[in-house]
């Protein structure tokens, strides 16, 4: 197996996680991509390669079904009142006081004689008593956030308004994030033209699987990422599959612009073990499945699978974000047959560009 083969194994396993591959000559791969550089790193600018031409006819029908749930959106949205717009507006402002740590600000979306009952059954009253509380969790959390999800705002008379719905509270500890999910439901007044909270009580939700919430961890990976060569190109697609419970990545190497080598990465929440967990098959016959734990900035996979040839491998796997467009990918402790390999050298990743749309592609993709 000639050199060139030999980088092609290399690059399609990164996206397993695997690491690196020994074959024929006996010859490891070792940074088959140039170094993230410094400027890059700093720039927080995207390093998009825009082109990239693989699956053109994807992008554009990703784009056009983009424009049509947006375009649904706007339409729900412009049915809603006056008054529901502003109790959402209240909940978007609600969201941003929180994740500034900002204890004041909360309190200040409740009247003054707001009770606040969480999912332990522990009741605040008033608003001072929620500010205390609120300044109590942002001292003893580190850099805590939270997300609602509306379900319903009904209205029992026009200055009255019951929301029901979902918080996703997310907390960073030293290697890894906690994240809970509550149920609540919240009683709006309107007291001289503003909407404030009466009342919240949390609760348990109907559906206490973390699989969807778990996995948010890693949603930065969805998208189509590439790393070219001189004459090898190797992309990703990644996109969330089964309801938002997986994320499911589909890989492709060419090599002098024909395809070589292909396969599918599946992440998704173990229950059994409380981790993020991935399997990976590819179209050579070997596959591999490893847990994911988050260090710092980066992502590390460690990762148990055979090779095509039938020998046991294993390898862990680096990811860090450099920005919303950029990621670096470094192959550390792996072993293929019992044989320990060097560790790789961090490749550059970068998420490509779609392929402008003309007015011709728009109008034959809405009439598909």
């Amino acid at each position: 197996m000639n050199r060139k083969r030999i980088a092609l194994c290399g690059a399609a396993l990164f996206l397993a996680g695997l690491g690196q591959i020994v074959a024929g000559d006996d010859t490891p791969l070792s940074g088959i991509r140039r170094n993230v550089t410094a400027a890059e790193k700093g720039s927080g600018k995207p390093a998009t390669v825009a082109d990239s031409k693989p699956n053109e006819k994807e992008d554009q029908k990703s784009i056009a079904k983009g424009l049509e749930s947006k375009s649904a959106d706007e339409a729900e949205s412009a049915k809603r009142t006056p008054d529901e717009v502003a109790i959402r507006l209240t909940g978007e402002t609600y969201v941003k006081a929180f994740c500034d740590a900002d204890a004041k600000s909360v309190a200040a979306h409740f009247t003054s004689d707001a009770e606040y009952i969480d999912e332990d059954g522990t009741v605040y009253q008033g608003r001072e008593a929620i500010t205390d509380a609120m300044t109590a969790l942002f001292k003893q959390n580190n850099d805590c956030q939270i997300e609602i999800n509306i379900d319903s705002i009904r209205f029992i008379s026009p200055e009255v308004a019951i929301e029901d719905g979902t918080t996703t509270f997310t907390t960073s500890g030293d290697d890894e994030i906690d994240i809970v999910l509550s149920g609540y439901t919240a009683i709006h007044v309107k007291s001289n033209g503003k909407w404030l909270t009466a009342s919240v009580r949390e609760h348990t939700p109907r559906n206490r699987r973390q699989h969807r919430t778990k996995l948010q961890q890693l949603s930065w990976l969805q998208g189509d990422w590439v790393d070219e060569g001189d004459d090898t190109l190797v992309f990703f697609s990644c996109k969330t599959a089964d309801g938002g419970n997986f994320l499911l990545r589909e890989f492709k190497i060419h090599i002098a612009g024909q395809e070589a080598m292909s396969g599918t990465q599946r992440i998704g929440w173990d229950p059994l073990t409380g981790k993020l967990k991935s399997w990976v098959f590819d179209s050579e016959g070997g596959y591999s499945e490893g847990f994911w734990h988050r260090d710092d900035e980066r992502w590390i996979l460690k990762s148990y699978g055979v090779t095509a040839d039938g020998e046991p491998a294993s390898s862990t796997t680096i990811y860090t974000l450099v920005n919303d467009d950029t990621m670096t990918w470094q192959s550390v402790d792996h072993e293929i047959g019992g044989v320990e390999l060097p560790d790789s050298d961090p490749v550059t990743i970068v998420r490509r560009a779609p392929a402008p749309l003309t007015a011709d592609d728009t109008l034959t993709l809405k009439s598909e």
